[in-house]
């Protein structure tokens, strides 16, 4: 009976050892996610748009994945971005700065299936007026917060137009998707926006045309904290990919405005932030 019993508690023992060593080799893993100005809410918004991801990505890896959605408003705090295990991020100096600053590395990147660019938007009878910078001085601008990587996009254009900061009058508004508010109101002429913003459509349909536009983005794209093993990083970007190929977890994807995956190098982010720092 003591033998029984001896054999039952090594039998017990060794078991806790083995689950114990299982929950340890497979911590959770942090999702999260800055979607900049082109989010239709707040941090909480991000967080509940992207559960689904995190949840396809929990079964692919085998282990919990939390999403934390970062606020759109503090963009290139690097606080947040410290705690991420996995960061998908639109902005791309944003993601060049957590590569360059924090020490990231990219996994895969999001193809949108839209020409990523900012967009400057209005009334047809401005085109004109975007060819002269003395009527460019006459016109008002509602834009992303002035840190914002759209905001510093539109005042390069609109100083290769040939007019500066000071002699521009800008408003700046906490997301893309109040801007249409400001022209329907004749609070602005133009609206300055982003071509994948969820509220760029809905201003074409509004009869708001494109005057002006910026050269092309990289992707959104997936990093990986240095913290996490190459093995891991391996894993996440086999799991990306093969979503794509399964028609349920794609139409998740899609949903998120993710048409395809594709690999992509860190240069390109890198060089957008040295834009942002108007290096």
């Amino acid at each position: 009976m003591m033998k029984l019993r001896l054999l039952l508690s090594c039998c017990l023992l060794l078991a806790a050892a083995l689950f114990s060593s299982t929950a340890a080799a497979a911590p959770a893993l942090r999702l999260i996610v800055q979607e900049g100005t082109s989010s239709s809410g707040e941090a909480d918004y991000s967080t509940k748009k992207y559960q689904p991801l995190a949840n396809q990505l929990s079964a692919y890896l085998k282990r919990e994945v939390q999403v934390v959605g970062l606020s759109p408003l503090r963009q290139f705090d690097p606080e947040p971005m410290r705690q991420g295990d996995i960061f998908l991020v639109r902005p791309n100096s944003v993601a060049g700065m957590a590569i360059q600053s924090l020490g990231f590395v990219p996994v895969v990147g999001l193809d949108s299936g839209t020409k990523t660019q900012v967009l400057m938007m209005g009334s047809a009878n401005l085109k004109r007026a975007l060819k002269s910078p003395e009527e460019l001085k006459k016109l008002r601008f509602a834009m992303p917060p002035a840190d914002s990587e759209t905001a510093h996009d539109a005042m390069r254009m609109l100083e290769q137009m040939g007019v500066r900061p000071e002699q521009m009058t800008v408003y700046n508004v906490k997301l893309q998707a109040t801007i249409p508010f400001a022209l329907e109101n004749k609070l602005a002429d133009v609206g300055v926006v982003k071509s994948d913003a969820t509220v760029t459509p809905k201003m074409g349909t509004a009869g708001y045309i494109v005057l002006a536009e910026s050269e092309k983005k990289a992707p959104w794209v997936v990093l990986a904290s240095k913290k996490v093993p190459d093995e891991v990083r391996d894993q996440l970007r086999v799991a990306m990919q093969a979503m794509m190929n399964n028609p349920e977890q794609k139409s998740t994807l899609q949903s998120l405005r993710i048409q395809s995956v594709q690999d992509v190098n860190a240069q390109m982010y890198l060089d957008a932030y040295k834009r942002y720092l108007g290096k």
